[in-house]
């Protein structure tokens, strides 16, 4: 059987301004017992469901569209995608985003669901001796455009997100910035994600998983 790297990508346009999440953030790699016990992080059991319901419904939808092929994504790679850009949106656009994620809000807070994929971008990133696994998103932005400092930090801390000016007004340059890091972090296994950029392109939000196991 083939190695099959599995990356999800997700081009979309810039708000006009971003917002970070108030308070109750922990570094991914840094969580001990009493830390999530002081923050009351969710109760992963309860998501799980959350979690499977909107892979299943995206896989239906797939599916539907592509009824006499086989089907290969990644779920986590779109979701962790969404929820990481629902923390710059704001009104109905981050509504829409978490209600199509399967999120109800009367059941769970926004907080609520950016400390669940911290910690479950915390649990797949602790080392093992029998498998290779690296998960973790990037943001390329406009260099004519600037991040407001707490999203950049909630980007980091609950996403492990890296966030890199860029020049879009040269296309060749931001395209081999993206290819080269999505290279190195799936050890060349995707050498050619972007083929090219269309104009009007201000941000590029870029999630990678590199899983490799006997």
């Amino acid at each position: 059987m083939a190695f099959l790297p599995i990356l999800g990508l997700l081009v979309a346009g810039l708000c006009p301004s971003v917002h970070g999440l108030p308070g109750g953030k922990l570094h991914p790699g840094v969580v001990t017992q009493e830390d999530q016990h002081h923050h009351a992080p969710v109760d992963n059991l309860r998501l799980a469901p959350v979690h499977a319901d909107f892979a299943f419904s995206l896989y239906k939808h797939l599916a539907l569209r592509n009824p006499n092929e086989n089907v290969i994504f990644s779920p986590l790679s779109i979701s962790i995608a969404l929820a990481f850009l629902s923390l710059g949106a704001r009104g109905t656009t981050r509504t829409e985003i978490l209600k199509g994620l399967k999120f109800n809000p009367t059941d769970i807070s926004e907080a609520e669901v950016h400390r669940s994929f911290q910690h479950l971008l915390c649990t797949l990133s602790q080392p093992s001796n029998s498998l290779q696994l690296s998960v973790g998103n990037a943001l390329f932005i406009d260099e004519r455009m600037r991040l407001l400092y707490n999203f950049r930090d909630d980007a980091e801390v609950l996403y492990a997100s890296e966030a890199f000016s860029t020049a879009f007004r040269d296309p060749a340059a931001a395209k081999k910035l993206i290819n080269d890091y999505v290279m190195e972090k799936t050890q060349g296994k995707i050498v050619d994600l972007v083929s090219n950029l269309d104009v009007g392109v201000v941000m590029v939000l870029v999630n990678y998983i590199y899983f490799k196991d006997k």
